[in-house]
Formats: structure tokens, C-alpha cells, sequence
């Protein structure tokens, strides 16, 4: 039970954090435009002053019942999944470009797959197949969004 109130304490902190961001990323658009309408800052503004509000307060109440407690924080069960699931992001986000998102999607659906779910490689390559082919259809032959292309061209 602690621990799960130490890791609530780590998420709301990250949330606020994140808040924090968010909201300062806000101020960079205009408030109002240049006809005194609103702007494109507005809403970014008022929900990231908002976020921090409520995550703020979130966050010290979880840090008080930790400070309060004695908690000890253990390696989590699944940290060697952890680290592949984020090396796999961080593998894709930089092959995205040179491969293509197709491609890179492929593989990033299979290798996440493959880590949570090694025994039905099968299924696991038939989902990592035709999700990023249907995400491809869908964004970039039926509403032009645009993919990154790769060295293929696609």
C-alpha cells in the first residue's frame, strides 16, 4: 500500500511538472488577436493555469502522506520491460525519419509487442502489420495528413 502512494506521489509530481510546461508553452501564443477576439492562446492558457492548480494540489497531498510514511521504494517487477518499451521509443522516434513512418511504425508495433507478448508471434506480427498500414490509410491516403517518407520513399 505505501509503495502505491510513493508511486502516486512520482506521477502526480511528473503531472505537475508536466503542467508546469504546459502553461509556459501557453504564454508563447497571443492571448487575444490583433481584433481583440481570442486568441490562440487563450485556451492553452487557462487549462494549463488550471493544470497546475489541480495538479499542484494533487501532487502535495500525495507528497505530504509520503512524507508522512515511512516508504521504501523497491526496483519495480517489470523494470527490464520498462527500459526496452523506452529504448523502443526512443529507437523509433529516431528511425521515423530515415525509414519512413510506415516502416518505422512496423517495427516499433512488433518489437513492443514481441516484449510484452513473446509467446503469439503470429498475432503479434499480423498486429503489428496492419496497424500502422490501417493508421497509414487513414491519415495519410484519407485525410492527407502526411507521413514521413524514408530512404524508400514511403
Amino acid at each position: 500500500m505505501l509503495r502505491r502512494i510513493a508511486m502516486r506521489a512520482i506521477f502526480s509530481g511528473i503531472l505537475f511538472i508536466f503542467s508546469i510546461y504546459f502553461t509556459i508553452k501557453g504564454f508563447e501564443y497571443d492571448y487575444v488577436n490583433h481584433s481583440g477576439q481570442v486568441g490562440p492562446g487563450f485556451f492553452p492558457l487557462w487549462i494549463g493555469i488550471l493544470l497546475v492548480v489541480f495538479t499542484g494540489i494533487a501532487f502535495f497531498k500525495d507528497l505530504k502522506v509520503v512524507l508522512k510514511e515511512k516508504v521504501s521504494f523497491r526496483k519495480p517487477i517489470h523494470l527490464n520491460s520498462i527500459l526496452l518499451l523506452l529504448a523502443a521509443t526512443f529507437l523509433f522516434i529516431a528511425l521515423l525519419n530515415v525509414l519512413g513512418a510506415v516502416i518505422a511504425m512496423v517495427l516499433y508495433v512488433f518489437a513492443v509487442l514481441l516484449i510484452l507478448n513473446r509467446e503469439r508471434l503470429i498475432l503479434n506480427t499480423i498486429i503489428s502489420v496492419t496497424v500502422p498500414m490501417g493508421t497509414y490509410l487513414l491519415l495519410d491516403v484519407w485525410l492527407n495528413a502526411g507521413f514521413p517518407t524514408g530512404i524508400f520513399g514511403f
